[in-house]
């Protein structure tokens, strides 16, 4: 018979807490982790309620499909919006008294704001409401759903308006909108540019007015991704690469030390990719043959990842 045996490190962190070595409530998650006891299971709960979120929308969309006629658009209108406002009493209701909004209830607050934003999207497709001023639409959601956010304290919701906010900016909700380089244009570029360049500057005077606030990180990601899809998009036109470069290098390093100050690995992601995507924007259209095409991004992948091995080691070694 062969037994196995186990190390504790419980003596190791009662004589860590004992010497002042760790405080009380260190000691106590570390005792719990090497007992087994603490599973977070909060990655997966907020995934499984973003894939519900989504579910409910495709099927929501499928219902009303079928039962257009039988409904009519009116009945359809109203069955959404009171939907939607169903989906807003949790996070109401913990507002008001004073709690903070749960996971459950910030993408509950989600559906809400996507399902009225298909409300107002379908609503005008049968009733023209908007009429011609209908392309300020996304602007409109934009000012609705920052209104909300703010309200209730949702970073989600956030997400949202700076979508939205992009959108009528003329920039898609994806990095292929900008990345598909036959399709990437140099005015596409400057409106990334332009929506960063606001972002940043709302994130400031959030900043300023809020020093608490919990927003700053959602504005932070927006406008660095939207930077980058704006100048990738000057790198793949002459004459425009001529300032897209140079503009690529200095945001990867900016991004690069904020990832680094900041201990948010992310942003090495962001300045390490990126760079790597706009260079081989930049030089591609001008190697011919296959072959070198497919060395050359072979070698600026290994460079790229060879430097975020790097950077994330480094980063590790000053937060351990």
């Amino acid at each position: 018979m062969y037994s196995l045996a186990v190390h504790s490190l419980e003596p190791e962190l009662r004589s860590l807490r004992e010497e002042g070595l760790i405080d009380d409530a260190t000691a106590a998650r570390a005792l719990a982790r090497d007992r087994g006891r603490v599973l977070s299971l909060y990655t997966e709960l907020r995934a499984t309620l973003y894939l519900g979120v989504l579910l409910v929308m495709a099927g929501l969309g499928i219902v009303l499909a079928r039962n257009l006629d039988r409904i009519g658009p009116l009945g359809i209108v109203l069955a959404i919006a009171l939907a939607a406002a169903a989906c807003t009493v949790p996070a109401v209701r913990g507002r008001r008294a004073g709690r903070t909004l749960t996971v459950a209830g910030e993408y509950l607050l989600l559906l809400a704001v996507l399902l009225a934003s298909a409300d107002l999207a379908y609503a005008e497709r049968q009733f023209t409401l908007l009429g011609p001023l209908w392309p300020w639409h996304l602007l409109l959601l934009a000012v609705v759903h920052a209104a909300v956010a703010y309200a209730l304290a949702s970073p989600l919701v956030l997400a949202a308006s700076l979508t939205a906010l992009a959108g009528w900016f003329g920039v898609g909700g994806t990095p292929g909108d900008v990345l598909l380089f036959s399709s990437s244009t140099p005015s596409l570029g400057a409106r990334a540019l332009a929506c960063a360049l606001v972002i940043a500057a709302w994130r400031y005077t959030d900043r300023r007015a809020r020093p608490e606030s919990r927003f700053s990180d959602v504005f932070d990601h927006f406008a660095v991704n939207l930077a980058f899809w704006g100048v990738i998009a000057w790198c793949t036109e002459w004459p425009w690469v001529a300032a897209g470069l140079p503009l690529l290098a200095a945001l990867s390093h900016v991004a690069v030390r904020r990832g680094l100050d900041s201990g948010r690995e992310a942003f090495l992601v962001y300045g390490t990719v990126y760079a790597a995507i706009g260079t081989c924007a930049a030089v591609l259209p001008h190697v011919h043959g296959a072959k070198l095409s497919l060395g050359l991004v072979l070698l600026v992948v290994c460079v790229a990842a060879a430097t975020l091995w790097r950077l994330r080691r480094r980063l590790r070694e000053a937060n351990p």
